[in-house]
Formats: structure tokens, C-alpha cells, sequence
């Protein structure tokens, strides 16, 4: 990770969670890549099946259409694939005793770290939709952390979502300025969340 993306702690603050997402962010990449294999193969073989010339000019633009499919297949495994692997790869959730941040791509200038003293509310909002029942025995699910006036975090696919929102909030708790009061554990809020910066 470069430094631009690394929370820097400050002094007396201690790492207490530093979380990737949940693996299964990669699942739909993965199913990406396979079914652009086959489609890669198919069409190919396909080409070769229906058309297959002999003789010039036909064979260069045979090449031609080859080389498009190629390019076709190396441009969604590029945009679908690698670049949401790397996405998870370098998105890091971190909690300290005194900020919650989030780090790497999703985040405005590589990191946002809000102090836990601002902390309102925490909340877990579970997966919805088909992929959600597909995955329904995986232990993820969105914490969004509410800061006030400083804004919030959104926190997708984290893992063991309800222990890091208990975290969050014994943390916010021991920084000074939350009350258990003020959480909200109903997904239906109106309260949004995400990175403010």
C-alpha cells in the first residue's frame, strides 16, 4: 500500500480492527472471468467453424476479427475483474481507540478517519437482493456509522458486521462523546452514510 492510502496513527492511538471486505466482494469477479473465458473460446472457435478463408485479403481480415475478439475479452477481464480485485485488495476498514477510517479507492484522497468522539450511532444494515440469498449463511453485511455534522462511513461487506459495530461503539463509548442512546439498529433509516470528504 502506498502511504497516501495508510492511516497514520497518531500519538497514544492504537489499531485495534484493521479488516479487508468480505471475500465474497469477490465472487462476482471471479464468475466474471470464467464466463469471459468461455465466451473468448467460444467465439473463437466459432470464427474458425463458420468462417475460415484461405486466401488474401480474407485471411488478414480473419486475423482482424481474431484480434478484436482478443481485444473484446482482455478489455472485460481488465475493467470487470482485475480492477475490483485490486479495489478489495487495497480497501482496508480500520478502527482505532480514537478514529474510524476507511482507507484505499472508495475513500476521497485515499483515507477518511473520523474521531470516535463525533460518533452518534452504528448500525449493520444485511445484504439485500438475489445474491444476498444466494449467500445467506456468510457472516457480512454494512456497518454505517453516523458522525453528525462530520458526516458518516459506509462500511460494505464487512465481515463479522455486529462485532465490528460492537467495537465501534465500546471504542466511541471510551472516546467520550457516544451514548448507546443513539444507536439505531433498524435498516430502514434514513440515514444514508458513505465517505464525506
Amino acid at each position: 500500500m502506498r502511504s497516501k492510502n495508510r492511516l497514520v496513527l497518531g500519538s497514544g492511538e492504537e489499531t485495534i480492527v484493521a479488516t479487508r471486505a468480505h471475500p465474497v466482494r469477490l465472487v462476482g469477479p471471479a464468475v466474471i472471468a470464467w464466463g469471459t473465458v468461455l465466451m473468448y473460446s467460444a467465439l473463437h472457435r466459432l470464427l474458425d467453424l463458420i468462417w475460415r478463408p484461405s486466401e488474401a485479403p480474407w485471411t488478414t481480415l480473419h486475423s482482424l476479427v481474431g484480434w478484436l475478439i482478443t481485444l473484446a475479452a482482455l478489455w472485460v477481464a481488465y475493467r470487470y475483474v482485475l480492477l475490483p480485485a485490486w479495489r478489495w485488495l487495497r480497501t482496508v476498514f480500520v478502527l482505532t481507540n480514537q478514529r474510524l477510517a476507511l482507507t484505499g479507492p472508495p475513500a476521497k484522497d485515499g483515507v477518511v478517519a473520523l474521531p470516535l468522539g463525533a460518533l452518534r450511532s452504528a448500525r449493520v444494515v444485511a445484504p439485500t437482493g438475489v445474491f444476498a440469498m444466494l449467500t445467506r449463511g456468510v457472516d457480512r453485511g454494512t456497518v454505517i456509522a453516523d458522525f453528525g455534522a462530520l458526516g458518516g462511513l459506509k462500511l460494505a461487506a464487512c465481515p463479522q458486521p455486529d462485532a465490528m459495530v460492537d467495537l465501534v461503539q465500546q471504542s466511541g463509548r471510551r472516546a467520550g462523546n457516544y451514548s448507546s442512546s443513539g444507536t439505531s439498529t433498524s435498516p430502514r433509516s434514513s440515514f444514508q452514510g458513505g465517505p464525506r470528504g
